[in-house]
């Protein structure tokens, strides 16, 4: 059954899209607070989920707890994984790993700066395509529009502090 819609939670909207009980895909658009209770997420059952974190604007301590309890009930019975995961999340993994839970991260967001435009860029990163720097705990290099080479708009050894964990290397 295609179960095409959205549910919406406070400061939350989430929306899915998939064939059940096959994969469903989930985005997550928000903030994830106090108010997300994971127990009312009524997510429809599925041997697997793709959860797309492009959305998520916020999350703090109280919704760190609960969407970490979130995902570790939910990848004890369907496989997670997780893809373009917003500049906010990824901070929040390098501070409490286990909002990652066992899912599998395949792509997230990383701070650039364009020198030639004078504009900061959220660039898009995937574990495939970036795996040697990123296991290096490097940026990988990205060549803006303009064709100026982009300043990673972080400290290196603080946005990738947990990246073994992304990566996939423990």
């Amino acid at each position: 059954m295609t179960h095409p819609s959205t549910l919406k939670y406070d400061n939350l909207q989430i929306r899915i899209e998939g064939q059940a009980p096959e994969t469903l895909h989930v985005w997550f658009d928000g903030e994830i607070h106090e108010n997300f209770k994971s127990q009312l997420i009524a997510l429809p059952s599925a041997h697997s989920y793709v959860f797309n974190l492009s959305g998520l604007r916020s999350i703090n301590s109280l919704g760190i707890r609960e969407w970490s309890h979130f995902l570790l009930s939910l990848t004890q019975k369907s496989h997670v994984t997780l893809e373009e995961c917003s500049v906010v999340f990824i901070d929040q993994a390098n501070i409490v790993p286990q909002i990652i839970a066992n899912s599998k991260v395949i792509s997230f967001f990383a701070p650039y700066y364009c020198p030639q435009c004078n504009i900061e860029l959220n660039c898009k990163l995937s574990i495939a395509n970036h795996r040697k720097k990123l296991s290096e705990r490097r940026a990988p290099q990205i060549i803006h529009s303009c064709g100026a080479e982009l300043q990673f708009d972080a400290l290196e050894e603080s946005y990738f502090f947990n990246i073994d964990k992304l990566v996939g290397e423990k």
